[in-house]
């Protein structure tokens, strides 16, 4: 936990709440009572009685604001003007041209703005009106800012400003100690920079997302497949499914980017001064900070300055105007065309606001204490901070300290002994930091000013009364839930009665604070702990919109490279109804319209209807009816990326240890000569076919390998013609292995004959659910094997396709429940799914793996040591709900690929079926709720 110091501003108490103020109110009110009792008025009695009564009001506080103040203010309220007006003919360009109207010094707004010079009495009506229109005062008259010019807001020739836009991140998933790191070594150190007598600013605004990039990248999808489709890599079923697919998803943009537009925070931090190299190097300097920490921030240049004044004034209008406007003409597309004040609003054009200010904080904060505040959806957040000198805000405090005890020592309330001593320990801390740890003691001021569009857009129907005083309860509500919000967080707020004209000058983009003198003084460690950067939303340009966080769409780029990520490969995780099967399904039929080519090794026999709707093909690979595989069938290697004679030794090399692997699966219980025989007798069988070493493998066709029939005709005869005991007995286990495999044999109908597997089509389900019926771990671990193999060269194929074409066709293995195929005695299939990791990045390939039994992928040292390496070779993870039974299991798997802390555990086993906990990276990760397209999941439910 953290302190926010208690008031370092302490006013002098004559008597228990009684200021100096206080003391002259009274003199005034006594004198006026002294004057009436000794005239000759009638019923002065009462007078001295209504003089007391009213003086005694004006100093009892109401909302921290003692009586005479409230007074004061409402004076000042009543004798300035309430609207103001855009004039045509004004000078906005801050040239300093007579008629600008500008701010006076620091942003401060005129209480009587200067009128223009008297004209001639206009002879027209419409030189009336125009003459009628200028008697009302300039929007210029109170607008601060003067002008953008090279990256700089200008005030004038008073000082300068600089923005810098700060992303978010997934705050809370960090570990404390770099949460800490974040705010007191980094955010902690940019606002110490802020020194003498600059100001800084941090900004919070809503912008909606704007989505025409993503749009323009499904439309170069269409394209990529159209040019699919006349090169004949897909049929024109498949690119019709495919491309109703992308038409529904840029549906589904277009109507977020045009009609249901996602408002979500852009937070900024601005610096003010009167040096415009110094603004640069202090945007440069935080630029560099944030980047060594993963964090991509950026300052905003001229264009970008004009769209975030904008939003400053209002939040519905279309940001891409910004392109048609020249730059001379950026304050009068950025200010309203009139500001009006109430007591307690502001109205721009038709839009009215609240603006409340923080009057008092909690003592003990958390880290990123201001997220929630910041993060008011249709508001804007101004924290502004001054630095104090140091030797100043130690005599400040060590007053305060004096009074503080002084008052102490003059009350006899337990209550407010406490308070005082709570009071005086915070201080005490502050000035310890103070002296003793580098610390900047900021003034700080919270301003929170609320766009209140629906009590807008009631103000502008016609309504009866009471329907309009019902109206108004409600209008007022949103205001009371904000506030409600923050006193729940311990922050007190005042909604500035009558002092709306401060409120505007003080809450907008500028240096002036009106309510300086009733700031907060708040050390720089406890003001960067603010940190509201804390909600991430990933957003890929050029990614598949998979759900939602926050209600917020969330688009993953699978194939994005960068220095985070350096592959496509996808973990999938949860328990068996957590979601993970449609969540997988979402995917795949997503990834199927991005001219992809996949293949899913299917042992449940999920995939078929999604198959059929995207005119794939389903192999049972139980019964070999559509298509076979020959293990002896050689296939190069993906290793084998430059081709030629050296590549085929090395694919037949390959493929021999690979054959030694594939018989211990396939003949379990075999003895080491029996196999090392075998071994023998395979490379004898290939030199009978014509291949060896030498051979090019390129130029052989699938009759042209041998077959099982052909090994067992090779034991068989040199069985025949053996005479040595040690031969035959070797030979007769080989035959009695074999047999089974041979024509004739119980199993000879899986791999014995030529390879005949047609993949034409780019979305292939492997089903596996017949061999796994049959309850033969031995076979269908066989054969996940040999089609992981195949899966090697049609991998292949696919770089090959892509180099012919120029292409970017994406080529994506599939393993759901990977588990099944994980044997502790043959882990050969697990091997397999990390040298594919490691290898397919290479090929514009994707990995995804699914398994809902951890406790399989952990099950021995030696399969825990491979799983780890393949969550490793793995850029994503979607974990969805796990039992608690499995986080030890799971934390296990990823204590190397960034590890899972106590927060995430409790996240992952809280979530609701669904939602996954995703990993784009080890310093990168968020919820999402998974959630299709109408088109996509009638792919798969119908």
């Amino acid at each position: 936990m953290r302190i926010i110091p208690k008031k370092t501003k302490v006013a002098i108490e004559f008597f228990k709440g009684i200021e100096l103020l206080d003391v002259l109110v009274g003199l005034v009110g006594i004198s006026i009572a002294t004057a009436l009792f000794v005239s000759n008025i009638p019923n002065r009695m009462w007078l001295v009685l209504v003089d007391i009564i009213v003086f005694v009001a004006l100093i009892v506080p109401l909302d921290d604001e003692k009586g005479y103040m409230m007074l004061y203010n409402a004076a000042k309220y009543l004798a300035r003007y309430k609207k103001f007006v855009k004039h045509e003919d004004t000078d906005l360009s801050g040239t300093g041209k007579p008629g600008t109207g500008k701010a006076d010094e620091g942003g401060k707004m005129a209480s009587r703005p200067g009128m223009a010079k008297k004209e001639n009495i206009p002879r027209t009506k419409k030189a009336v009106a125009k003459n009628n229109a200028r008697r009302v005062p300039d929007v210029a008259a109170i607008t601060p800012f003067t002008g953008i010019k090279d990256g700089f807001i200008e005030y004038g020739k008073l000082y300068y400003a600089v923005v810098v836009e700060i992303p978010s991140i997934e705050f809370r998933f960090m570990t404390l100690s770099r949460q800490n790191n974040m705010i007191d070594k980094v955010f902690g150190s940019v606002l110490r920079t802020v020194v003498g007598s600059e100001t800084a600013s941090m900004v919070k605004i809503d912008r909606p997302v704007i989505y025409d990039d993503y749009i323009k990248s499904e439309e170069n999808k269409i394209a990529q497949l159209k040019e699919a489709f006349l090169n004949d890599l897909i049929n024109e079923e498949e690119l019709t499914s495919r491309v109703a697919i992308i038409y529904d998803r840029i549906e589904q943009i277009k109507k977020i980017n045009y009609e249901d537009k996602v408002y979500i925070p852009f937070h900024y931090l601005v610096f003010y001064d009167k040096d415009k190299n110094t603004l640069r190097d202090q945007a440069q300097t935080m630029i560099g900070v944030f980047a060594s920490n993963d964090m991509e921030c950026k300052r905003l240049n001229d264009k970008e300055l004009a769209v975030f004044l904008k939003y400053n004034y209002t939040l519905e209008f279309d940001e891409r105007e910004i392109e048609r406007i020249a730059p001379e003409k950026y304050m009068d597309w950025i200010l309203p065309k009139k500001i009006e004040f109430a007591s307690r609003t502001i109205k721009y054009d038709d839009l009215y606001t609240h603006t409340l200010r923080i009057t008092d904080y909690p003592t003990l904060v958390a880290n990123a204490w201001g997220h929630q505040m910041f993060n008011i959806p249709s508001t804007r957040v101004n924290l502004k901070m001054k630095p104090v000198d140091r030797f100043k805000a130690v005599r400040r405090i060590d007053r305060a300290i004096d009074e503080l005890r002084g008052q102490g020592g003059s009350t006899g309330r337990t209550s407010k002994l406490i308070e005082l001593s709570s009071h005086i320990d915070t201080l005490s801390e502050l000035l310890t930091l103070l002296q003793n740890d580098n610390e900047t003691m900021f003034d700080v001021n919270i301003y929170i000013t609320i766009y209140d569009y629906e009590m807008s857009h009631r103000m502008l129907q016609p309504v009866k009364k009471n329907v309009a005083q019902a109206d108004d309860k409600v209008s007022i509500s949103l205001k009371k839930q904000i506030k409600r919000t923050l006193a729940e967080g311990n922050f007190r707020s005042t909604d500035m009665f009558a002092q709306q004209f401060e409120a505007y000058a003080s809450s907008h983009i500028s240096a002036h604070d009106a309510f300086m003198s009733k700031s907060r003084g708040i050390h720089s460690t406890s003001v960067a702990a603010a940190f509201p950067y804390v909600y991430s939303m990933l957003c890929d340009k050029g990614g598949i919109n998979i759900g939602r966080t926050g209600g917020k769409p969330v688009f993953v780029n699978f194939f994005q490279r960068d220095r985070e990520r350096v592959n496509s490969n996808v973990v999938v995780i949860g328990k068996s109804g957590s979601g993970k099967s449609y969540a997988t399904k979402t995917l795949l039929a997503n990834l199927a319209a991005e001219d992809s080519k996949i293949f899913i090794l299917d042992p449940e026999n999920e995939y078929t209807q999604l198959a059929h709707n995207l005119n794939g093909k389903i192999i049972d690979v139980g019964s070999a009816q559509q298509g076979r595989l020959n293990p002896f069938h050689i296939i190069m290697s993906m290793g084998d990326e430059e081709g030629g004679e050296e590549d085929s030794q090395t694919s037949f090399n390959m493929h021999l240890q690979f054959l030694e692997e594939f018989y211990r699966q396939i003949l379990p219980g075999i003895d080491s000569d029996a196999l090392e025989y075998l071994n023998n007798l395979t490379i004898r069988m290939y030199e009978s076919k014509g291949i060896d070493s030498d051979t090019d493998l390129s130029k052989l066709k699938p009759e042209d390998y041998p077959i099982f029939d052909d090994l067992y005709d090779k034991i068989l005869n040199d069985y025949q013609f053996s005479s040595g005991d040690y031969s035959k007995a070797n030979l007769r286990v080989l035959l009695n292995y074999i047999s089974k495999f041979a024509t004739g044999g119980r199993n000879s109908n899986l791999w014995n004959g030529e390879a005949s597997i047609s993949t034409n089509e780019n979305f292939i389900v492997f089903n596996f659910q017949s061999l796994l019926a049959n309850k033969n771990n031995t076979v269908a671990n066989a054969q996940m094997l040999l089609v992981l193999k195949w899966l090697d060269n049609e991998v292949i194929k696919n770089r090959d396709y892509n180099l012919k074409y120029h292409a970017q066709r994406k080529i994506i293995v599939v393993i759901d429940e990977a588990h099944v195929f994980i044997d502790e005695k043959y882990p050969i299939a697990l091997d397999f799914m990390y040298q594919l990791a490691k290898r397919i990045r290479k090929y514009n390939g994707m990995q995804i793996i699914i398994t809902q039994n951890i406790k399989d992928f952990v099950g021995t040292e030696e399969i825990a040591r491979k799983s780890t390496a393949i969550i490793n070779a793995s850029q994503y993870s979607f974990i969805f709900p796990l039992a608690p039974n499995d986080m030890i299991d799971l934390c296990r798997l990823y204590e190397k690929a960034g590890a899972i802390n106590e927060s995430e555990q409790d996240e992952i086993v809280n979530n609701g079926r669904g939602r996954a906990f995703v990993i784009t990276s080890p310093g990168s990760r968020t919820c999402i709720d998974i959630v299709a397209t109408q088109e996509v999941q009638e792919m798969f439910t119908m």
